[in-house]
């Protein structure tokens, strides 16, 4: 992998409701074998829903690729994934962007560019999603 390490997807103050809003990419993960995932969400108070997903590119971000769901509600939580380019993918998905379903992830599929798409329900307070991920 060209460069492993560390990187933030989303560091988000919720306060309004957000309808599929794509946060800025990272670029430059060409050669990536795995990703692990993480999470936060830190409950204010209000809103009803909040979903992440992290999406990655083929072709350079004309098409973007569900790999991963991060769904929250009212209570703070921290939620995990671990991710392996090296895992067969030997049946054909189809695609979705920001339409995967809650709290799941699509192993296998990893792509140079990364992203977080978010949406949110209602109007929160006091409330941060963070999304990191960590690439090797």
């Amino acid at each position: 992998m060209l460069n492993p390490g560390d990187y933030s997807l989303c560091d988000l103050s919720i306060t309004t409701a957000l309808s599929a809003v794509a946060q800025s990419p990272i670029q430059n993960l060409d050669g990536i074998l795995a990703a692990m995932i993480e999470a936060r969400f830190a409950y204010g108070s209000g809103g009803t829903t909040a979903k992440a997903w992290v999406q990655v590119s083929p072709d350079d971000g004309t098409t973007w690729i569900d790999i991963a769901n991060f769904a929250f509600t009212t209570s703070s939580a921290i939620k995990v994934i671990n991710l392996s380019g090296q895992t067969p993918v030997t049946t054909a998905i189809t695609p979705t962007d920001g339409a995967m379903a809650d709290n799941i992830a699509q192993d296998g599929i990893l792509a140079s560019l990364m992203r977080v798409k978010v949406t949110t329900t209602g109007t929160y307070s006091n409330t941060i999603l963070s999304v990191k991920v960590s690439v090797r």
